[in-house]
């Protein structure tokens, strides 16, 4: 399906920096915010198991 949108001149540029076509530079921005979302929440775990394990050992 196509739909006709009207968005601004520097967001062509910015989306056809990242893929071939506007398309395929929208989906793969959205990629790399997802993986980048992944990567943020996973070091947020390791931080909190981390100050955790140190509460724990102040406990002593």
């Amino acid at each position: 399906m196509s739909r006709v949108v009207r968005i601004q001149e520097d967001a062509i540029d910015i989306a056809l920096s990242y893929g071939p076509s506007i398309s395929e530079g929208i989906r793969a921005m959205e990629s790399r915010l997802k993986r980048a979302e992944r990567k943020q929440l996973d070091i947020e775990a390791v931080r909190m198991a981390v100050r955790e394990e140190l509460e724990s050992f102040g406990r002593y």
